[in-house]
């Protein structure tokens, strides 16, 4: 069968048996199991036990499993090989270690269809060890749907994360849309592509589609919790693409809705990382032109701890800026410690 409704690309590396557990949220979607293509991507495991699993899953006619001969150390391209084989008419992007809701897929193929949209995404639900919450936006329960991206900015203030967002396939190759390779914020570039170019996008926030797991701990982290020098700097350089793409899709006036948010939060990982100061350093100036231009709009990045570190940065005192990290840290840690204290 070619005709699927929706194809699902998922990327793997050293994923092991929760492969199952995404696969299976998969299989129990309510749409039927029949509908949708599965392709998983996998950058060169060396696990046994997921090249295993992989070969498993193959035998279902309409999963496919590409293995590739070279690790690529980040999803973009495993993405995009499975965005050209992707027969569905519609595409969506999920990460390995996570779930679809049973209603996820029926819902968001509903209503791409009868309104005619080039994209729907909808909330999430962030899953910890201990418990399951809601994601909190700024829509407050609102859905929307919009035919472009100025009749409602609110959407600039809405995570990235690629996995929630359904997308007519045509929609992405006929505008060349796919996501940046070799480095990190390739879902930031790709959907700020995405809702700029989009004649319909749908938005649900009272609809929980995935279940979006949460790796922070010691022994088991997500990419993106690593915070070694590598993955910041591969983020800086999806930033400074994501920049470029506004600027050659004349945009630029968006610079300040993109970037504001996403600058808090590398500023806050670079924080807690663990790294040294002389990494800090490079960082620091690898980010700061770009990081500069938000200041100009931005001075305080609306963050209260941030005051002293956006006024170095401004001024090039990076030495300045790393002390500055560093005692933000300390009072971090001290404040984590009172809370510990007070609910013991």
């Amino acid at each position: 069968m070619n005709n699927y409704k929706i194809t699902v690309v998922v990327p793997t590396y050293n994923t092991g048996k929760g492969i199952y557990d995404l696969f299976d949220s998969i299989k129990s979607q309510t749409m039927g199991f029949e509908n949708i293509e599965v392709i998983f991507v996998d950058d060169n495991s060396p696990d046994e036990e997921t090249l295993a699993i992989l070969s498993e899953l193959d035998s279902y006619s309409n999963v496919s499993v590409v293995k590739l001969k070279e690790n690529s150390g980040f999803p973009g391209r495993g993405r995009n090989i499975g965005l050209d084989m992707a027969k569905g008419e519609f595409v969506i992007f999920c990460d390995h270690d996570d779930t679809y809701n049973e209603g996820a897929f029926e819902r968001m193929y509903d209503e791409i269809t009868s309104n005619g949209a080039d994209l729907v995404f909808t909330n999430y639900f962030r899953v910890y060890p201990d418990r399951k919450d809601k994601e909190k936006t700024v829509f407050d329960g609102e859905n929307i749907i919009i035919g472009n991206v100025e009749e409602d900015l609110r959407l600039f203030e809405l995570s990235p994360s690629i996995w929630t967002k359904l997308f007519r396939k045509e929609f992405l190759t006929s505008n060349n849309i796919s996501f940046l390779e070799g480095m990190l914020g390739e879902d930031l570039e790709l959907f700020i592509h995405a809702i700029l170019l989009s004649n319909k996008t749908i938005y649900l926030d009272d609809f929980y589609s995935y279940n979006y797991s949460i790796r922070d701990s010691d022994e088991d982290k997500s990419t993106i919790h690593l915070r070694n020098k590598l993955i910041f700097s591969k983020m800086i350089e999806g930033y400074y693409k994501t920049e470029e793409l506004l600027s050659n899709l004349n945009k630029e006036e968006y610079f300040d809705l993109v970037f504001k948010k996403h600058f808090v939060y590398f500023l806050t990982n670079l924080v807690k990382s663990n790294i040294s100061d002389d990494d800090k350093r490079e960082l620091l100036i690898a980010i700061n032109p770009i990081l500069k231009r938000e200041l100009l709009i931005s001075p305080n990045l609306d963050e209260r701890i941030f005051n002293g570190l956006a006024r170095h940065l401004s001024n090039n005192q990076i030495d300045e800026a790393v002390k500055e990290m560093n005692k933000i840290k300390k009072i971090r840690r001290i404040k984590n410690k009172v809370k510990s204290f007070l609910k013991f």
